[in-house]
């Protein structure tokens, strides 16, 4: 038994909401299925669901990436032949960048192991209370103005390992990211638009498992129907993370993001009362 068209539209419309926004994914799906009656996302759906996720942080980040890749190849250009000067502050920006990567790319040797907290209740519960924490600590330190000119390589590590942190249900890697970012002093547009980077590689990386878990369990007998509502599902999704990065970018110029700890500390109340109620 398939998701029908309006709760696929829906399931996708949260899941690219959630995936952006600093609370968990995970939680929001896991607390749907239930309410639609069902036990597990199906494989496919995460897949398009992450895909679409995927193209609308391209879409929504692509003049950083673009001015990234145009300052790496201009970096390669002789000093000499160069028509203009280097922005060593963007390419400050990549050099932290991809050390933030190298945590999540290793988290992803954990993804099996901790997938099979994705559907318990009572542990996501938990850990959106840990998130919900970790979303509160930057209102206890003082507001900064780093950007990547003031990162160390290894405080890029740090900040990378909030993106790993995706892989346990429970916790959002962009609030993660982004925590960590405000802890070490950062200004919140610079650490939103490097964090909205990183979860490019997150997603990547979460397509990766995707496709290696279809491959184990095989989708041949997948019907049109199921494969017409995961596109209505897709595009919920864009349009979902496209409204969350909307919305970061309007609250990270200003109020900031610390009422999602308290909407976390309610996901956790709830996903703990519907483990009791199951």
């Amino acid at each position: 038994m398939d998701l029908n068209w309006l709760q696929s539209i829906l399931f996708g419309l949260v899941s690219g909401l959630t995936d952006i926004l600093p609370v968990s994914a995970q939680a929001h799906k896991a607390i749907l299925l239930k309410l639609f009656g069902f036990s597990d996302e199906p494989a496919i759906l995460r897949f398009m669901i992450h895909l679409a996720t995927l193209a609308c942080l391209y879409y929504c980040c692509q003049t950083q990436i673009l001015r990234i890749s145009r300052q790496l190849h201009l970096a390669r250009i002789p000093r000499k032949r160069r028509k203009r000067p280097l922005d060593t502050r963007t390419l400050m920006d990549f050099k932290l960048l991809r050390m933030m990567v190298i945590p999540v790319i290793l988290s992803l040797l954990l993804y099996q192991k901790t997938s099979v907290w994705n559907h318990k209740l009572n542990w996501i519960s938990v850990f959106a209370l840990v998130n919900a924490v970790i979303l509160y600590l930057p209102v206890l330190m003082p507001s900064g103005n780093k950007d990547s000119r003031s990162f160390s390589p290894v405080e890029g590590l740090l900040i990378g390992f909030g993106g790993a942190m995706s892989i346990v249900p429970g916790i959002s890697s962009v609030g993660a990211t982004t925590s960590i970012f405000l802890l070490r002093g950062a200004d919140r547009t610079f650490a939103l638009n490097l964090t909205l980077l990183l979860q490019m590689a997150v997603t990547a990386g979460a397509l990766v498992m995707d496709v290696f878990t279809m491959w184990s369990i095989g989708i041949s007998s997948i019907s049109f129907g199921a494969v017409f509502c995961c596109i209505l599902a897709a595009a919920a999704a864009f349009v979902g993370t496209f409204l969350g990065i909307k919305a970061l970018r309007m609250m990270a110029a200003n109020i900031g993001f610390n009422s999602f700890a308290f909407y976390s500390l309610g996901l956790a109340l709830i996903s703990f009362i519907l483990f009791l109620t199951a």
